[in-house]
């Protein structure tokens, strides 16, 4: 070969080298990007995390710190919502429901009160009822329209039924006729929590009118609600003038101004991401707010 030619081979081949460095480069560069904006994402991740956790830890000391004798209604000051506030490297939203609101499932005294709530929301199926009951209690002996071990065994997969309260308002879809419709129909209207009476200032009217049954009561109470918090235990003589004293001790054994349990909502971000979290804290009057429950929510 020519050293004309020598020179050309070189040529190419250095080239050739240049280009692969090149391409090395440009893949590394790329790496190197990729890797600071993982970097990036998972710290904000950490820090957005953080910043609901602090939100939830906000919320329970407000609780804690509420008059002992304060009544829970719309207008409290726990209940109005934190809005968006910034905080260190991000921001943060924090709401406050009471549980109260809600009508409890599992709960002796207000047992009663559940069957007619499925009518009231358009679930009168009784077998609902029925199934309920067979998966929270004790023994393995079906009702007529209910399920129990048997049943749900023979399932593919099968499991067992917990024969015990519900552990989450959630647990309801494994329950026999309880579909991902229903449940969620359900959801905003009952609890786990062992609330033993219902809050009128802040209970939906389908709550209140299934725990009190009667409609003009339960429109009598929603319409003073809406000027001033009720007390049941002070107020029910001139909110239902009408009422006999014994009708008005019935209803103050399943009605409170105050409950016992609060879920927490948090909301927080750090550059484009967003970390939610749900908790529940149990905090009555006059005690030291204590979390018994979390857990991590879509944003």
């Amino acid at each position: 070969m020519s050293r004309r030619g020598e020179r050309g081979v070189a040529l190419l081949a250095a080239v050739a080298g240049l280009a692969v460095l090149s391409v090395l480069a440009v893949g590394l560069a790329h790496t190197s990007a990729v890797d600071q904006h993982l970097a990036r994402n998972a710290l904000a991740a950490v820090q957005a995390d953080a910043l609901a956790r602090s939100g939830v830890a906000a919320a329970a000391v407000f609780l804690t710190e509420r008059d002992p004798d304060a009544v829970d209604w719309p207008r409290a000051p726990w209940a109005q919502g934190s809005g968006r506030q910034p905080l260190g490297a991000g921001w943060v939203e924090v709401t406050v429901e009471d549980e109260a609101r809600r009508l409890p499932l599992g709960v002796p005294e207000l047992a009663d009160a559940v069957p007619r709530l499925f009518r009231l929301l358009g679930l009168d199926d009784p077998a609902l009822a029925d199934a309920l009951l067979d998966w929270t209690d004790p023994d393995d002996n079906s009702r007529p329209l209910g399920a129990e071990r048997a049943y749900y065994l023979g399932l593919i997969p099968p499991y067992a039924p917990r024969n015990a309260p519900l552990a989450s308002v959630g647990e309801l879809a494994l329950v026999r006729g309880f579909t991902a419709p229903i449940v969620a129909r359900l959801r905003p209207y009952v609890t786990i929590a062992s609330e033993a009476r219902v809050n009128p200032n802040t209970a939906s009217r389908e709550v209140l009118l299934a725990v009190v049954e009667d409609a003009t009561i339960a429109e009598r109470l929603l319409s003073a609600r809406a000027e001033a918090a009720i007390d049941p235990e002070k107020d029910l003589a001139t909110v239902l003038p009408g009422a006999t004293p014994e009708a008005r001790d019935a209803l103050r054994a399943r009605l409170t101004a105050r409950g016992n349990y609060y879920t927490v909502r948090a909301l927080a971000g750090v550059a484009d991401l967003q970390r939610a979290a749900e908790a529940t804290v149990f905090a009555p009057a006059g005690t030291s707010a204590e979390l018994i429950a979390w857990r991590p929510i879509r944003p």
